[in-house]
């Protein structure tokens, strides 16, 4: 038997899991947990093998949860259960921790079920190392909620929902907005850290573009494309065939 905790806030997606998993015998509940808090009390006593942690909770982040989990030399496994979208959950995906979206499905379950068996069988020992780095790499740092550019000898902070797009000028990117471009001290790349990726994407070595505010994708020259950026003034922006295929993949198109 693989002993499991469940760990959401709501209820229901706690039933709807727990009815799904006792479907296959080998799978058998130990315990569920509502809040961050519980779960970091009540996990040490119990000891699963595997943890199917919501990613957002009403108290903590799921995240910080399987951190401070992590710090007790916790080693069982842990799926994440998420409402992201997509694009946002790929940040999830590695060999050693699998996720599910919900609505939870019988057969996306299925896998995430023998990935499961499959490590305990093989007692692979690189589990709990592949789990630090995930929360690693979603929780190294926070973006910052604004980027800050100048004007006229003043910081000014501008939110990142109402660019157009980031446009490298020699060494320095400049934020372009609906009415005014902004100078800034910082490189595109540098921006490109501060800025939320499941929104924003490079699509040329001097652009990085806001995925919401793309109006067309047109073929150009040499395999190439370009964008239409829909604002006031409709803005023609370049995408290298470097980014291309990742640009398809964002568009789903």
């Amino acid at each position: 038997m693989i002993k499991i905790v469940l760990v959401d806030d709501e209820q229901p997606a706690r039933e709807e899991l727990r009815f799904l998993l006792e479907k296959n015998s080998e799978m058998e509940i130990i315990g569920e947990f509502s809040s961050g808090v519980q779960t970091i009390e009540g996990i040490p006593n119990l000891q699963p093998e595997v943890i199917f942690m919501d990613v957002h909770l009403q108290d903590m982040d799921g995240i910080d949860v399987v951190r401070a989990l992590q710090q007790l030399d916790m080693r069982a496994s842990v799926v994440f259960a998420t409402a992201y979208d997509v694009h946002a959950i790929r940040a999830f995906e590695l060999n050693a921790v699998d996720y599910i979206l919900k609505p939870f499905s019988q057969e996306r379950l299925k896998v995430t079920i023998d990935r499961i068996q499959q490590r305990i069988q093989s007692h692979d020992q690189e589990l709990t190392q592949k789990i630090s780095r995930l929360i690693q790499e979603i929780g190294v740092k926070q973006r910052p909620r604004k980027l800050a550019a100048t004007s006229k000898g003043r910081v000014v902070l501008i939110d990142p929902q109402e660019l157009l797009y980031v446009v490298a000028e020699g060494r320095y990117a400049s934020l372009v907005t609906e009415h005014k471009m902004w100078p800034t001290t910082f490189s595109l790349h540098e921006i490109e850290e501060r800025l939320d990726p499941a929104q924003f994407l490079q699509t040329h070595r001097a652009y990085i573009v806001n995925l919401d505010r793309i109006k067309e994708v047109i073929p150009w020259f040499n395999s190439t494309y370009k964008i239409i950026i829909d604002g006031e003034k409709a803005t023609e922006i370049p995408v290298s065939r470097t980014y291309i295929k990742k640009l398809k993949e964002r568009l789903d198109v």
